[in-house]
């Protein structure tokens, strides 16, 4: 029998479904995108409705405000953004021993096909 862990789960703002714990919530990665892209600014956004807005799926793109709300009612936060985490030194610069083959790739078009060279 499956267990649980071998279902899909739900992006808790939206219903799409979720790619992990984004900034301590179950989300989708448009949601996470949209939660570290309106951290971010220093704009306020304005519900045209009253905050009465439904956000799923389909119409999650309508309403910013009702979104972001929905984010942090999900449990999102704000202190969590990509600016305050830090990749470690070997993820920021990969070196040519932990580069994939094909970074090394020189491609040469002659005539229509590709001769892959890959230089070391």
């Amino acid at each position: 029998m499956a267990s649980g862990e071998d279902e899909p789960r739900n992006c808790a703002v939206c219903g799409d479904r979720a790619t992990g714990y984004h900034f301590h919530a179950l989300t989708c990665e448009g949601c996470k995108g949209f939660f570290r892209r309106t951290v971010n600014k220093s704009t306020s956004l304005t519900c045209p409705f009253a905050g009465s807005c439904e956000v799923n799926k389909a119409q999650r793109r309508h309403c910013p405000a009702c979104r972001l709300q929905k984010c942090l009612d999900a449990g999102m936060k704000k202190d969590t953004t990509s600016s305050s985490v830090h990749p470690s030194p070997a993820l920021a610069r990969p070196g040519p021993s932990t580069a994939p083959a094909h970074a090394f790739c020189r491609c040469h078009h002659f005539h229509g096909t590709a001769n892959h060279q890959v230089h070391q």
